[in-house]
């Protein structure tokens, strides 16, 4: 585990709580005494509220309910959701956007498959105007297309850096967006793929009227993460705080960096590693943010595939916190 003193905090799901949910925590986002999360293997959100030392259910709903036409909706098919942010009052979603190898037959010899699956489920990028206190929402959520002219695959094909890596599987070095954060008029995508040249790549967007992601060439971001890809990214003041992480199902290392964004065509270093290399019994860090904590500034970080005996009890989740340094 990293070095720095942690403490846990309990996050009851209370009535949405269900194996898909508890094991597959894949982003969260604060917002007063509001967190925001999601899993990767679903179609949901929920909303949980501090109550007392824990956080509780509020309310989950339906990204269905959010956003029209979602593909997949018949058989529930995931939406893999990698990354929530909250900004200007409004709650941002964003899917990994990428493909995936067929998986193995279970029960039989492990044998790869040619077979490349796209699933447009995995290409939601939204947003939706949250009511006041941040537990809820307002209206319905406008989004980009899932495919085709305006879609975010779409635009980032035609980018000479990425383009040649938009159709390879996600953990082949395949396109693959596991951070999202808004700032002001713009957008930061964190990509755990591709690594260029074993560099990490951020990718940074205008946004215009509302979503539309403005015409300007992206400004591309690389990162010198020691070959490692970007695992999350979120809001720490006005820096980044970025979740470093192997591209493939390797355990480890990951690590935790803060990172001031700069307008350079020169590789960029990280400002500060903040938590120290770890792995955890097989856990894998997938969504981190900035959480005030007993009044005091904290980051709380969520495991995909955690460790059932030390994260669940029945309907609740067990998230770690570590206090940032001064």
């Amino acid at each position: 585990m990293p070095a720095r003193h942690h403490e846990t905090i309990v996050l009851d799901y209370d009535s949405a709580a269900s194996d898909d949910l508890l094991m597959n925590l894949s982003a969260v986002a604060s917002h007063g005494p509001f967190l925001w999360t999601a899993a990767d293997e679903g179609r949901s959100l929920e909303c949980l509220r501090l109550d007392g030392d824990r956080y509780k259910l509020h309310r989950q709903i339906g990204l269905d309910e959010i956003f029209t036409d979602i593909p997949g909706q018949e058989k529930q098919t995931e939406i893999d959701i990698e990354s929530v942010d909250i900004a200007d009052g409004r709650l941002w979603i964003c899917g990994s956007h990428c493909l995936v190898r067929k998986k193995p037959d279970k029960d039989k010899p492990r044998v790869l498959k040619p077979s490349i699956v796209p699933r447009l489920s995995r290409c939601l990028f939204g947003s939706i105007d949250l009511k006041g206190n941040g537990g809820g929402f307002v209206g319905t959520g406008q989004r980009l297309p899932f495919e085709g002219k305006g879609g975010l695959r779409e635009r980032l094909a035609k980018n000479p850096f990425l383009s040649d890596f938009i159709d390879l599987p996600s953990k082949e070095n395949g396109l693959d967006i596991e951070g999202m954060v808004v700032v002001k008029d713009k957008v930061m995508f964190g990509l755990r793929g591709p690594l260029i040249d074993s560099f990490a790549v951020v990718v940074e967007m205008p946004i215009r009227d509302g979503l539309r992601l403005g015409g300007d060439e992206p400004v591309m971001h690389f990162l010198d993460l020691g070959g490692l890809g970007i695992r999350d990214l979120a809001h720490l003041g006005s820096d980044l705080l970025v979740l470093a992480g192997p591209v493939s199902t390797a355990a480890g290392p990951f690590r935790i960096y803060r990172w001031k964004p700069r307008v350079t065509d020169s590789i960029q270093d990280p400002d500060e590693q903040l938590l120290d290399d770890w792995t955890a019994d097989g856990e894998k860090p997938e969504g981190i943010c900035c959480l005030e904590y007993d009044g005091t500034d904290g980051l709380l970080i969520l495991y995909d595939k955690p460790n059932p005996r030390r994260r669940i009890r029945t309907n609740r989740y067990i998230a770690d916190w570590f206090r940032l340094p001064d």
